[in-house]
């Protein structure tokens, strides 16, 4: 009867990294997208990009929902062709229920969250 409580925090536990994971790399796989756009379109400015980019039109829906309203994107170009175009991503995990409701689940149990606030991946692409 004491096995059943642990087995069942352990579970959710393991669900609370898989989802922080899986953000990790949506997050990831959004920057490189993003600045692939900016790179093949270096007609664009860096606010249309970085709007393209937080509309869901590329990434996962799990981070870019709500119109990417828990995403921080920032674009800089250096100017002229065959130039690098940094796209950087940052998602606010806080905003994800799974994750928020295991850090209020195990504060009330007195451990304490420590799982990440933010996520952030900075990718570097060459301009066309």
């Amino acid at each position: 009867a004491l096995m059943v409580p642990l087995f069942i925090g352990v579970v959710f536990i393991a669900i609370t990294f898989a989802v922080i994971g899986q953000a990790a790399l949506a997050v990831s796989q959004l920057a490189y997208n993003g600045a692939r756009y900016a790179a093949v379109n270096p007609n664009l400015s860096t606010s249309q990009v970085a709007a393209y980019i937080q509309s869901g039109n590329i990434g996962s829906p799990t981070i870019t929902g709500d119109g990417g309203a828990n995403l921080t994107v920032s674009v800089s170009r250096a100017g002229g062709s065959y130039q690098p175009v940094t796209v950087t991503v940052t998602y606010n995990l806080q905003s994800n229920a799974v994750v928020g409701l295991m850090a209020k689940v195990l504060g009330a149990l007195g451990y304490g969250s420590s799982f990440p606030t933010t996520l952030s991946a900075t990718e570097i692409v060459m301009s066309e």
